[in-house]
């Protein structure tokens, strides 16, 4: 669809976790590709929310929704390359704050235009034509899509009002056109 963020490719992603210079990048890249957040949503996340009073990462990350009128809450389960990220990345943080801390903005962590120049550098450098940080959600939920995952589990996953909304979201690979043709057997 035109104007969409890219879907990235396995091998783009390799590239950007090698591009990437810091491990608080790589940890900013990691949830938006193993979870299917919103950037805005990434960089407000809390220690609290990622790791346990003991230290460890949590195996669910509960994020926190504003619906219309009513706060919702979604549950994630956390990808085991995720968890190995975010647990290299414990010891670079305080628990009890943000987990994407910033003395530079006013909300005391990465603003969505810090993480936007910190992704688009590494976008840049790959030479990715349309990728943005919207490339990281986009790319989650179709490869969810793709793998056969229902529509009403990547629903609950990316927070999308409706299943048209989601719908409308997804990639349709040509790839993916032909392979449905071609599982015709009559």
């Amino acid at each position: 669809m035109a104007g969409q963020a890219r879907i990235l490719s396995t091998k783009e992603i390799g590239g950007i976790f090698k591009v990437l210079p810091t491990a608080r990048d790589k940890v900013l890249f990691a949830i938006g590709i193993y979870t299917g957040l919103r950037v805005g949503e990434i960089v407000s996340l809390s220690t609290d929310q990622i790791f346990s009073d003991a230290g460890n990462v949590r195996h669910i990350l509960k994020v926190k929704r504003t619906k219309k009128k009513n706060t919702v809450f979604n549950d994630i389960p956390v990808h085991p390359k995720l968890k190995k990220a975010l647990s290299d990345y414990r010891d670079d943080v305080e628990l009890g704050v943000w987990l994407f801390p910033s003395e530079a903005s006013s909300s005391g962590h990465l603003t969505r235009a810090q993480a936007h120049n910190i992704l688009t550098a590494a976008f840049e450098t790959m030479g990715l034509e349309d990728a943005s940080t919207h490339s990281m959600r986009r790319t989650c939920l179709t490869n969810m899509s793709r793998a056969g995952v229902p529509l009403r589990t990547i629903q609950e996953i990316s927070g999308h009002a409706s299943l048209s909304d989601l719908q409308a979201y997804l990639a349709v690979d040509p790839d993916d056109k032909r392979r449905a043709i071609n599982l015709l057997r009559y």
